[in-house]
């Protein structure tokens, strides 16, 4: 089952941002505008935290870290996506929240 939001960075230069985490090999993208900014290209185990970097504008330039958290059952069993807008806590979203919504 697939996962996705946007958000949208910059005020001056606003880029829409689509965060997509897909497929049995839970294959993440990262779209800036419509164009593919980052892809992990999958695993087949289970995605244990990983980290993507992507710089987003020209002008108004920001660093977007998107941080995809997903634990075993025994260590809680936590899935969920951080975002960090240049260093900053932005949002957090719960998989199980997305999947149902």
């Amino acid at each position: 089952m697939a996962v996705s939001f946007s958000f949208t960075v910059g005020v001056d230069e606003p880029h829409h941002v689509t965060v997509r985490v897909a497929g049995i090999r839970n294959r993440v993208t990262i779209e800036v505008d419509g164009r593919l900014a980052a892809d992990s290209g999958g695993n087949l185990g289970r995605i244990m935290p990983n980290v993507f970097d992507v710089e987003v504008g020209v002008h108004e330039r920001h660093m977007v870290s998107v941080r995809v958290i997903t634990q075993q059952p025994i260590d809680g069993g936590a899935h969920y996506i951080d975002v960090f807008i240049d260093g900053r806590f932005a949002a957090r979203h719960d998989w199980r929240a997305i999947r149902e919504s």
